[in-house]
């Protein structure tokens, strides 16, 4: 009979150990229930090897109705550690007098049992060897059904919340198969079969204490698995990991919902269009377009061994259609409006009649090309004209035609002028040409080239009669004793009214204090 109280009696001191282990290793929340867990294991243990001491019906009945201070306990103190493992210490908080109500019935059917049967309906001793022969009642199923549903409940919480990741199987493995074990020891021996004199509940416990052990000093109940799940479920980005054979090994709820990798499931290939852009071994970032038109942002890296060997990737997924939607609008935008501003500096810096630069732009090339050539001692020139007796052109066929002298004469400038040149309507009938990099002598040719094209241009009144305009020229450059770019213009101006006072229809040079007419 002493022989029978080993399983048990191991059971108890792996227990006791369990606890004090929980004690100093494993912290709070946690910590006190698996304190708790242990007690309640080892108790179970201790009235079986207690009460296989004697054998007396008086004495057995005793030890089992104490013993049901541990049957009824450990399932509650199971799910109370998931919990609380899995961060539901709000939720235990709450509800735990409720877990505790089938526990503390069955306590109570336990000791009144003599009254009405419910647990044990007949108990007796075995007349072959330390077992006992008990007719159980209705009780003793219900109680049954609820211990087997708290400690499922707990062994899927928190295999769920550990998840399957291949870093964290072995725990997954460890919080599958301890429970099992006992579940599967006391099942049979539940449903009347007695394979052994003894129920066998014990033994399971003995391997199940020691399999947690081993596992709590491999931190089984460290906080980082779930952590790592509950970072994982609720980071905004979709991430899926897959082995080097492409196979999903992990994913979070983003990722199922982005890609629906929850059909294809753990073990199965990457499904859609993603399978296809990551056959590749390249890593890093790039946008992906699905069939159905959505834009995902992926991110790859790969999972390597200490030795650099990958054993896999990591896919962080984020759906950015609206994004990219939303960045082509403002690209488009700002290519509107950068062509709005575009067009509006042109009407801001050109004459709408003439469609050359206004007066404006003209003094703002002006002092841009007057402070490089005082920089760089460059020569600068200018030319100065205005159309003779203009007001007579209006005056006789109208200012439409007057309009149209200008626009004419505007067009043949803008086309016997260098691309680095600057004609320009200065005001009214009087137009200028500004021409960077050019010295005194190359202006005058200039200026008579230009009193040429324009002097032979021929326009049309609303007769159909044809008529020509003459230009009054004049052009200067810029000199050392300048003060400003305003003693430039100032000189071109005095040459052009040395044309006109001279004759009109000519070109004029200043330079210093000398005015020259020269013969067009």
């Amino acid at each position: 009979m002493l022989f029978w109280t080993i399983p048990s009696l191991l059971g108890t001191v792996l227990s006791v150990y369990m606890s004090f282990y929980a004690v100093k290793r494993i912290p709070a929340p946690t910590g006190p229930y698996v304190v708790a867990l242990g007690a309640a294991m080892a108790w179970w243990c201790a009235m079986q090897w207690a009460g296989l001491l004697w054998h007396n019906i008086e004495y057995r009945y005793l030890t089992s109705q104490m013993q049901y201070l541990g049957i009824a306990s450990v399932p509650v103190l199971w799910l109370s550690t998931a919990l609380s493992y899995c961060g539901y210490s709000a939720f235990l908080s709450r509800w735990y007098p409720l877990l505790w109500l089938v526990p503390v019935l069955t306590i109570a059917v336990a000791f009144s049992n003599e009254l009405h049967g419910l647990l044990w309906s007949d108990f007796d001793l075995s007349a072959s060897g330390p077992g006992l022969l008990i007719d159980y009642g209705p009780w003793f199923r219900a109680n049954t059904a609820f211990s087997y549903t708290m400690v499922l409940a707990g062994t899927v919480l928190v295999a769920v919340r550990i998840g399957l990741a291949p870093l964290y199987r072995w725990r997954l493995l460890t919080v599958l198969v301890a429970p099992t074990l006992v579940l599967a020891i006391n099942l049979p021996f539940v449903l009347g079969s007695r394979y052994l004199p003894i129920d066998p509940t014990p033994i399971g416990f003995v391997i199940a204490a020691a399999v947690m052990l081993m596992a709590s000093r491999r931190r089984l109940f460290s906080t980082v698995p779930v952590a790592r799940r509950l970072t994982v479920d609720n980071i905004s980005d979709g991430l899926v990991v897959i082995d080097n054979a492409g196979n999903i090994v992990d994913f979070n709820p983003v990722a199922s919902k982005i890609l629906d990798v929850w059909q294809a499931g753990i073990g199965k290939p990457l499904p859609g269009e993603l399978a296809d852009k990551l056959r590749s071994d390249s890593q890093g970032h790039a946008d992906i377009i699905l069939a159905d038109g959505r834009c995902l942002d992926v991110r790859v890296s790969d999972l390597t061994t200490k030795d650099d060997a990958r054993t896999g990737r990591v896919i962080l997924l984020r759906d950015v259609t609206q994004e990219r939607v939303a960045q082509q609008k403002l690209i488009a935008a700002e290519v509107e409006m950068r062509a709005l501003n575009e067009q509006l500096q042109t009407i801001a810096n050109t004459d709408e009649l003439t469609q050359l630069a206004n007066r404006r732009r003209l003094y703002e090339v002006l002092t841009t090309e007057w402070s490089r050539a005082n920089r760089y001692q460059r020569p600068l020139s200018i030319i100065l004209f205005d159309f003779d007796h203009f007001k007579r052109v209006n005056d006789t066929y109208g200012h439409q035609v007057g309009d149209e002298v200008l626009k004419k004469a505007s067009s043949r400038l803008s086309e016997i002028t260098r691309p680095e040149d600057v004609p320009a309507r200065h005001g009214g009938e009087e137009f200028a040409l500004l021409l960077p990099e050019t010295d005194l002598e190359k202006a005058v040719e200039v200026a008579i080239k230009v009193h040429r094209a324009l002097s032979v241009l021929e326009y049309t009144d609303p007769g159909g009669n044809i008529f020509a305009v003459t230009i009054s020229v004049g052009v200067a450059s810029k000199e050392a004793r300048d003060k400003s770019q305003d003693s430039l213009i100032a000189r071109a101006d005095r040459a052009m009214y040395e044309t006109k006072k001279t004759g009109r229809n000519g070109v004029s040079m200043a330079q210093g204090d000398t005015v020259l007419r020269f013969t067009s």
